[in-house]
């Protein structure tokens, strides 16, 4: 279960220092600080206020193997917050569901134009592209890093849910050709706007679960400087935010798994049934449906949630009710032209 235990497992296993992943003490342009500890669990790299004269770019990526689910959403709902006063990119991993995720190349091509047309619904109007957009520098900052990603760099780099996806059949357990392609070419999107786009700084944001991705990029990086001077003494930054935990005991929401979330094209009694129905508490007494209040629904105060849980009943349901509306709201934008 991705719970405190378990943050605190990572930050502990892999020596993160307080100044290189700390409690977020800073601001990010255009984020109330109210809203910083909903969004975001922890930061990598990054130990003050941006300086306003660098050149920075947000990015992150999300997975194509299968429609958004919630935990998806609350990607993009962080990409939407940072874009109106940051430049931000959302890459759409077509070639990693490809390669990496045993998924057809028509599907990912279908996926791929129906979750643009569905962020830019939402409301986002950053920088989309897929990792195989043809115009694209990012192959051949590919072929450069492929120089220096190793074999060990990728078994490294395999994300926290590796032996769930493998006991369900969803990847290879050993580090495949296929996978190691996958992997690098992420290194490729987090790098390139440090070589190409003259960016000063790359701030990647995912789900803790993902840090090793940033880790294997820096590596990278670090052993590309001597040869690209134009990176040196660069590194990739980092946000990372709480995973939100999946339904029916799953560790969180993923596409691989589709009762352990609610995803965009779930019907109405669905959605409500899965919300209303949600009452397991968690250590910290909050529940999925609080997490995803967190992430989603745009609500500062969540104390009063769980209090409002835990003493008042029927007004917990009318917020759930409410809540429901806010999600049938978001799945319009899927099938919105």
């Amino acid at each position: 279960m991705f719970n405190e235990d378990y943050y605190l497992e990572v930050i502990e296993s892999f020596g993160y220092n307080p100044l290189k992943f700390n409690k977020i003490n800073f601001t990010l342009p255009g984020i109330d600080i109210s809203e910083m500890s909903n969004l975001w669990l922890c930061s990598y790299n990054i130990d003050e206020n941006f300086n306003p004269r660098s050149k920075t770019l947000f990015t992150t990526g999300i997975g194509l193997s299968g429609v958004p689910h919630l935990g998806t959403i609350s990607q993009i709902t962080r990409a939407i917050k940072l874009c109106k006063n940051n430049d931000v990119q959302i890459v759409l991993g077509d070639v990693d569901a490809y390669t990496g995720r045993k998924t057809s190349w028509e599907s990912t091509e279908l996926l791929k134009t129906k979750y643009e047309k569905f962020i830019k619904n939402m409301g986002f109007d950053g920088i989309i592209r897929g990792q195989s957009t043809p115009d694209s520098n990012v192959y051949v900052t590919h072929s450069k890093i492929c120089k220096y990603f190793s074999h060990e760099i990728a078994e490294q780099s395999e994300e926290d849910l590796h032996e769930l996806y493998v006991s369900n059949g969803k990847v290879e357990k050993d580090m495949t050709f296929n996978r190691e392609y996958s992997l690098s070419l992420m290194c490729a999107d987090f790098i390139d706007p440090l070589i190409n786009k003259n960016y000063d700084e790359v701030v990647v944001f995912l789900g803790l679960d993902e840090h090793k991705y940033v880790q294997a990029a820096n590596k990278v990086l670090t052993a590309l400087s001597d040869e690209f001077p134009q990176v040196k003494g660069k590194s990739i930054k980092a946000m990372y935010s709480p995973l939100i935990s999946g339904f029916n005991g799953f560790p969180k929401m993923s596409k691989s798994f589709p009762k352990s979330s609610i995803n965009i094209e779930d019907s109405t009694e669905s959605i409500t049934q899965k919300i209303l129905n949600d009452n397991y508490k968690f250590n910290d007494n909050s529940t999925v449906t609080i997490q995803l209040m967190k992430s989603i629904g745009n609500y500062k105060e969540i104390e009063k949630f769980i209090q409002v849980m835990e003493t008042q009943p029927n007004e917990w349901v009318k917020e759930k009710e409410k809540f429901i509306d806010i999600l049938l709201e978001i799945r319009e934008n899927w099938y919105n032209e």
